[in-house]
Formats: structure tokens, sequence, C-alpha cells
């Protein structure tokens, strides 16, 4: 009898063991730094429990929506991620010129653009300046602003080196940025990254969301910040 209550304590304390070590786990720090493409583009510590990671491309409206809506609601959006210690990456590339249909030269354009932000590290300031010109632009206006709305026209490479100087950086720089060679081999094989990543997981077109327990495409034109804070808790488990 005693020898039967003695391998009862024992199991019992090799579970408690075991339930320890797995909530221990799951509450423990990472470090992501070898996994991030850029820490330019993050937000967070390199050290969080999670790593959330959006694939966009400034081409896609709803991409736009949901970036506009965090940019809106920074304040509340840093103290979240801060609390559910998240680090958020943003991957950006020209997907839609590359697996698109249409192969819309802005995408192409923007995704230049912003690989010359991140070289003077000005992705941020480069990314919501991007995001707002399109609004005052185009987006307020109806125009481009979804699948169904007229189309963005008259359009040239120039407009994104407009945003590169309206960040201070300098015009004849960001002219040859643009036009390099390895500038455009970055940005490809930033498209096929990211399509690489959706295919594993099923998933198509922008803007796609790796949020751990939450990988989707897709964000609608009438969301905002509600929908962007259930995305996250999403892919926490959260909702």
């Amino acid at each position: 009898m005693l020898g039967k209550i003695i391998r009862w304590v024992v199991m019992g304390g090799i579970c408690f063991l075991l339930l320890g070590l797995i909530i221990y786990s799951s509450t423990k720090s990472k470090d992501f730094s070898e996994v991030v493409w850029d820490e330019g583009t993050t937000v967070g510590e390199m050290k969080s429990q999670h790593h959330f990671v959006m694939y966009t491309d400034l081409a896609c409206p709803y991409c736009d929506i949901f970036s506009r809506a965090i940019q809106d609601n920074d304040e509340e959006f840093r103290q979240m991620i801060a609390d559910k210690s998240i680090l958020f990456e943003v991957r950006v590339s020209d997907f839609l010129y590359e697996y698109g249909e249409g192969k819309p030269d802005m995408s192409r354009w923007s995704a230049k653009g912003v690989e010359c932000a991140k070289e003077s590290n000005k992705f941020w300031d480069y990314y919501h300046q991007a995001l707002k010109n399109l609004w005052n632009d185009y987006h307020s206006k109806g125009i481009g602003s979804s699948k169904n709305a007229p189309m963005i026209t008259g359009m040239t490479e120039d407009y994104w080196v407009k945003v590169g100087v309206d960040v201070g950086m300098d015009e004849t720089e960001m002219k040859e940025c643009m036009a390099s060679e390895e500038t455009v081999a970055k940005v490809e094989q930033n498209a096929a990254r990211a399509y690489k990543a959706m295919s594993a997981t099923g998933q198509g077109g922008m803007p796609f969301f790796n949020f751990e327990k939450l990988k989707t495409s897709g964000f609608s034109d009438d969301w905002g910040w509600t929908e962007v804070k259930h995305y996250f808790m999403a892919g926490l488990g959260e909702e």
C-alpha cells in the first residue's frame, strides 16, 4: 500500500514538473533576431514571446487600410504589443507585380523605394509617408481604394522618389538607388520569399498575416482598428 502511494506521489510530482515546464516555455521570451528580414522594419523587442509578420505591398489598398489603422492608433498599438510581448515585423515586396494580376508598376516602384529607405534607416518614415501620400492623393478620393474603385492612373516612378524626398532623403541618391540592379534583385527576392511563405500555409493574396495562431490573407475596405486588434488577439489564441 505504501509503495503504491509513493508511486502516485512520484507520478504526481512528474506531472507537476512537466506542467511547470510547459508554462515556462510558453511565457519565455525568444530571440527573433536571426529570423527577421530587417530589424529596421520591426516594432517591439527582438526578445519577445511572439513574432507576428505582415507581408504587404503598397500597391495593395487593403494592406494600406490595415497599416493606416495602426498608424492612426500608434500609442495604443505600441502598448498592446508591449503588454503582449509581440515583435511585429512588416515585410514589403512587389508581390503584386511579380505574382498578381495586371502587374501594377506602382508595386515595383514602391517596393524599390522601400528598399532604398531601408538602406538609409528610414523605413518607417518612408512607409508612413507613403501611406499618407496615397491617402491624400488617391484613396481618400475613392481612387485605387479597392478592387471596385477607379484605378490609379498617371503615376510615375518619381512619385515614390518624392516620398523619399518628403522624409529627407536626397533626390539624386534616391533615383540612383531605385535604378540599381541590386535594388531590383532585393525586391524580387523579397517577393519570392513572400510567395514561398504564403504557399506553405495555403494562402494567397495581399496582405498576408503570419500571426502564429492566425495565418490568413486579406482585409476589408470597411474595417479598421477594431479588426486589427482582433487579428492580433486571434494570433495569440485569445479570440
